[in-house]
Formats: structure tokens, C-alpha cells, sequence
């Protein structure tokens, strides 16, 4: 893979003839996936199910992973002439029984998502564990494209197309949407610079496996992320700024606090966070939150950094999502 900098910035793509060549495992990857057979969709409804890993058979997919393999699977759906989409997401991170079995519908009004006007010819129900699209393979890689360890950098379907998938098909339920607004309203201030950082800790642990992946293995030092939004700060000289944090971490809250200040620094009280090196949110047990709640959270702080006006941050779906529901917000990756 080339050798990249610390940070990549939207404001400063990079041309095409420095754009990174997959590594050698993911080429092989892509080499065998692209071998398998793809579904026959066309008139059909796509149903879309919860995705597993390959490693433990309990490890199912997180929420912002499956939220980029829907967009994927209604790009997929729009080429191959699909008569629609259906989501059916049942995996235990995040069902809550007294909600109902699909927790797609919890936080997003629509799980059926139809394409045409015409009644569809059938289904496929894509839950085969070899295939290109099934149980273990989704539909991000059509998002991600050919180096997924480098989205949004690298991308296979842009953040204008996605955005308008959203708009016309993914809705975020009302009740969620008003919170939401209610705390840019109370709590962003007004006409202050907002810039929103995330930061992926306990989440992003891997072991290495992550290697095979071209994942991260080493922890990235909270100082790099606020040497960045200083960064941002400075060059965008504002009268005033506020920093949005939404982080797994209540490490680094507490850290970019102590570095900027109570009353620089916005977060949702209320989301849960675990210590770093502890288990990932949505699988510590001990944070005493429904499957609903983490979700809920989760997409909250996803909403309230696409509010912002510069994004900072790492590797992550969470994120990449924010970048979506607002098309035009600038960002820095963290390459690290």
C-alpha cells in the first residue's frame, strides 16, 4: 500500500495517480469475491438480512456497518433492476423484544424500501453463507470499493449518491430527529464554529486477525486528535468555536475537556461509554442501557456531528455515516 500522511483532508483530495492500490490481501479478496456469483434480483425484492462474522458465529455486524450495507444494497438494487429492498435486521446486539424483532424500525421508519411502481416478481432472500451477498458477505464493499480500510478517501459509490439513496429511502424516525433538534437548539451556540470529532477507542481494539484486514492494530493517541482540531481551529480563524465529541471512550471526553475546556466542549450526557481498553458498547453488558438505548445513541451522535461545520475523525462507519446525512461537511481522516 503507499506510504500516506498522518491525516487526510477533504479540502486537499488526493489525484488520481496518488490514490492507493489495494494491499495484497485485500486484493486476493477482492480477486475471490469478485469470482462469486451475483444474485438474480431483477424485478425482485432484495431481503437483506443481519450480517455475521467470520471469526465467532455470535459476532454480528455493527449498527453503522449495516446502515452502509443497506446504501449499498440499494445501489445494487437501482443497477441490477431490483424491485425493491426489504430490511430485516434481527442480530442480537441491538434487538429489543418489547420493540419488535427488526431493530432497523426502531430508529428508521421504513423497512421496506420499493424502487418501482410496479408490483415485484418475487423475493430473494440473500442468507446463503458462501455468495457474494449473504450471510457473512454484505453489501459495503459496493459502498467501501476496492481499499474499505481507506473510506471515505477511497470510495466505491459517492457521498452524493448516497445522500440522495437517504433522502429518498432511509428515514430516521421523527422522534429521533426532534431530539436531536432540541439539542442543537439548547446547547449549540450560535454562530460559533462547531467542529465535531469522533473518536473510536474501545471499538477499534483489534487483534491480529486485524492484520489480514489492513486494520489498525495500535491505539491512536488522543493528543493526535486534538492537535488536529486545533489545527481546524486555527485555520478557520472563527469569532467563537464549540467541539462536538461523540466517542465509545469516557476517557476522552474527559481528555478533550481538560484540553479546551467545559465550556468548549458539547457532548450527549446521556450516551453510553465505556473505559478505555474495556469491551466495545455494544457489547459490554455492564453499561446498564437497553439494545434500544446504544442504537438510539449511536445515531444521535452521529446526527449531531453532521450538524457541525469540520468533521475530525478515524476509521469508522459512525462517522462515515455523519458524512452522508450531510453531503457538503469537510473532514479530516486520521490515517494513523
Amino acid at each position: 500500500m503507499t506510504r500516506l500522511p498522518e491525516w487526510y483532508r477533504s479540502t486537499a483530495p488526493l489525484p488520481p495517480e496518488a490514490i492507493p492500490r489495494p494491499s495484497a490481501s485485500r486484493a486476493i479478496r477482492n480477486w475471490v469475491r469478485g469470482r462469486l456469483p451475483d444474485p438474480d434480483v431483477r424485478g425482485k425484492t432484495m431481503v437483506v438480512y443481519a450480517r455475521q462474522g467470520l471469526r465467532r458465529k455470535t459476532a454480528w455486524a455493527g449498527m453503522f456497518s449495516e446502515f452502509h450495507a443497506v446504501l449499498g444494497a440499494l445501489a445494487y438494487a437501482e443497477r441490477r433492476g431490483a424491485a425493491g429492498v426489504r430490511v430485516d435486521f434481527r442480530s442480537a446486539l441491538y434487538v429489543d423484544p418489547a420493540r419488535g424483532p427488526n431493530w432497523w424500525t426502531y430508529v428508521f421508519s421504513r423497512a421496506e424500501m420499493p424502487l418501482r411502481s410496479e408490483p415485484a416478481a418475487g423475493e430473494v432472500h440473500l442468507t446463503k453463507p458462501l455468495s457474494k451477498y449473504g450471510k457473512y458477505g454484505g453489501f459495503c464493499d459496493v459502498v467501501n470499493g476496492a481499499t474499505p480500510y481507506l473510506y471515505p478517501m477511497t470510495y466505491g459509490v459517492s457521498r452524493a449518491e448516497l445522500h440522495r439513496l437517504v433522502r429518498t429511502h432511509v428515514h430516521v424516525r421523527t422522534e429521533i430527529l426532534d431530539e436531536v433538534d432540541r439539542i442543537v437548539a439548547n446547547a449549540f451556540t450560535p454562530g460559533a464554529f462547531a467542529v465535531g470529532v469522533h473518536y473510536r477507542g474501545t471499538d477499534s481494539a483489534h487483534s491480529v486477525f486485524g492484520l489480514l484486514n489492513d486494520a489498525h492494530v495500535g491505539r491512536v493517541p488522543y493528543g493526535v486528535y486534538a492537535d488536529e482540531v486545533r489545527r481546524v481551529i486555527a485555520r478557520a480563524a472563527p469569532a467563537r468555536h464549540q467541539i462536538v465529541v461523540a466517542t465509545d471512550e469516557a476517557d476522552f471526553v474527559e481528555f478533550m475537556r481538560t484540553e479546551f475546556g467545559d465550556s468548549a466542549v458539547l457532548y450527549a450526557e446521556d450516551a453510553p461509554r465505556a473505559r478505555a481498553g474495556g469491551p466495545p458498547v455494544h457489547f459490554d453488558a455492564s453499561l446498564g442501557v437497553s439494545n434500544y438505548q446504544k442504537g438510539k445513541a449511536g445515531l444521535i451522535d452521529c446526527l449531531l456531528l453532521s450538524r457541525c461545520d469540520y468533521l475530525v475523525k478515524g476509521r469508522s462507519n459512525l462517522s462515515d455515516a455523519s458524512l452522508v446525512f450531510n453531503v457538503g461537511l469537510p473532514y479530516s481522516l486520521c490515517l494513523r
